[in-house]
């Protein structure tokens, strides 16, 4: 896992978020919606069509009923009937906590809102790399596994490290553009306690909510990780494939995970060894990542 380090970026002084804030779609409209059909996200309706993306809380009315309705979930969603003519979108989470359970569906995952399919996701409706960089608003550490906060020929000051009380824990004075990767031990971090990371640039900072996963939600996502490298294949479809599973398990337990910034890490990292084909597969994690980014 010592590996497993990278760039995370989105913009400079960005507000801090709550980590089920910023969501990646989790189920998509394929067929049945032609009459009487609207969605309502965050409040705003619109008419359904064809490869609509759905997002955690929305509803969608269809009259006179929704069993025509034709949906592609993601393997932890659901849409829960409320009557005959109203669906709202739902996680399917079991009562404990279970990473072993989801390495089975991220062939199914990738597959469906990864990469480029015939029901279209945020690869196929993007497939422009983004031209700034990208910085989290939030993210949940693991305790062996270290955090780049600059890219390798960026120039920073300093970082700072505020608890929950906004008291100073952590600093360090950046020299030169080598990339700086702290860590969880380094900082100091409790389980379960936010911090404030803020990097600092000549004339600009930015800021992210960290927290570091408690033990228990640690094995869960390192016994998912082992599951994958112990499996027969290829080891640029092993490094996929993680880096799938990270973004899923931030989707399934969005209350409890955000780990898009190590997915992102980890295709970063082995670059060089994607073929072109496994290229349409990054670009849709990317702008997945970008997406998540971005509140809602």
């Amino acid at each position: 896992m010592k590996r497993l380090v990278g760039v995370i970026f989105c913009g400079l002084l960005l507000v801090s978020a709550g980590i089920s804030d910023a969501q990646n779609h989790v189920g998509i409209i394929l067929s049945g919606h032609e009459k009487d059909c609207e969605v309502t996200h965050k409040g705003k309706s619109a008419p359904c069509s064809s490869r609509k993306l759905l997002y955690v809380g929305d509803q969608i009315m269809k009259k006179p009923s929704t069993k025509s309705l034709k949906i592609k979930w993601a393997p932890f969603a659901d849409g829960k009937a409320q009557g005959d003519t109203l669906i709202e979108v739902t996680l399917r989470q079991p009562d404990k906590l279970s990473g072993n359970r989801l390495v089975s569906g991220i062939k199914q995952y990738m597959d469906d809102f990864v990469k480029p399919t015939e029901y279209g996701t945020i690869a196929l409706v993007t497939r422009a790399r983004p031209a700034k960089m990208v910085w989290p608003l939030q993210a949940t550490l693991m305790q062996d596994v270290p955090l780049k906060v600059n890219e390798p020929d960026e120039r920073i000051k300093s970082i700072t490290i505020t608890d929950g009380k906004g008291q100073k824990v952590y600093e360090k004075t950046v020299k030169g553009t080598a990339p700086t990767a702290i860590s969880p031990a380094e900082m100091g971090m409790k389980p379960q306690e936010t911090y404030a990371l803020t990097v600092h640039k000549d004339v600009a900072k930015r800021r992210m909510d960290i927290k570091l996963l408690d033990n228990e939600i640690q094995e869960e996502i390192r016994q998912g990780l082992a599951d994958i490298e112990n499996e027969n294949d290829t080891p640029s479809g092993k490094v996929i494939k993680k880096a799938v599973y990270l973004q899923l398990m931030s989707d399934a337990y969005p209350d409890k995970i955000d780990l898009y910034w190590l997915s992102k890490q980890l295709w970063q990292d082995h670059k060089t060894m994607f073929s072109k084909d496994q290229e349409e597969i990054i670009n849709g994690l990317e702008q997945r990542f970008v997406q998540h980014c971005r509140k809602k």
